[in-house]
């Protein structure tokens, strides 16, 4: 459980608001449990949250993802046992909500420390497989202590995901987590970028339809998504690590 004393101490020492750095403590307690049982054996936690977590990238994310290669049923049974598992540890509720495909459900946390709740979707997916796997340590100076590995996507198959993103949708983060994973050694694997794509029944995949999409993104937009995402300091510098972000990406790729 977080103290107040670690909470201000967290939240003074990444520049970033309290509810943050709750919503940070929920997420490696919730990742801290499951991992710890041999049912997640084979559930991969992906996404930007996964990118912040495990690669140290400075973007502070909100939601957490996961690719399931389990049976629904099977899944479903497990989930909701840990669900009532860890309703008896910390202040936290679940709620499943509607969603296309796979399953998603609410992590509501309403700690006592403050007077306001702290909302996580969590989104399983059924529908895809891992292709280049993974398992981390996690060394976090938040007081959760992981003792089993974690499980997710290498860092190339992260940054195909994340490229899928970009051409699919419009959100600044998916250009600065893309940025990240290309800073840090990530390679561009068109084979498993297709079969990402695939599944949006996009069935070519070209460099140019990247450079195309940065061109027409808007930096005021970019500045919008990522704001409540980074510390105070790097809030003031968006802009110009804007136009930086998309020169990086174009001649790295």
């Amino acid at each position: 459980m977080i103290t107040r004393d670690k909470l201000f101490e967290l939240s003074r020492k990444y520049k970033i608001n309290e509810s943050t750095i709750l919503r940070e403590y929920i997420q490696l307690y919730f990742l801290s449990r499951f991992y710890s049982y041999k049912e997640s054996k084979n559930i991969f936690f992906k996404g930007g949250t996964a990118i912040h977590l495990i690669y140290h990238s400075s973007r502070f994310s909100e939601d957490m993802d996961f690719t399931v290669e389990e049976a629904e049923k099977k899944f479903t049974n497990f989930i909701l046992k840990f669900f009532s598992t860890l309703k008896k540890e910390e202040p936290v509720e679940f709620k499943e909500r509607k969603t296309i495909a796979g399953k998603r459900y609410l992590l509501t946390y309403a700690p006592s420390l403050v007077n306001y709740k702290v909302f996580i979707n969590l989104d399983f997916s059924f529908r895809e497989k891992i292709f280049l796997k993974e398992k981390s340590i996690i060394n976090t100076d938040f007081p959760v202590i992981f003792r089993s590995y974690l499980n997710h996507p290498d860092k190339n198959e992260l940054l195909a995901e994340k490229i899928r993103a970009f051409l699919i949708r419009v959100e600044g983060r998916d250009i600065y987590d893309i940025w990240y994973l290309l800073s840090q050694k990530g390679e561009i694997n068109e084979k498993i970028i297709l079969e990402k794509l695939r599944y949006y029944k996009i069935k070519t995949f070209n460099k140019k339809d990247i450079f195309k999409k940065l061109d027409s993104f808007a930096k005021k937009d970019f500045i919008l998504d990522l704001r409540p995402f980074v510390s105070i300091n790097e809030r003031e510098k968006l802009g110009d690590f804007f136009d930086y972000l998309k020169d990086y990406i174009r001649e790295s790729l």
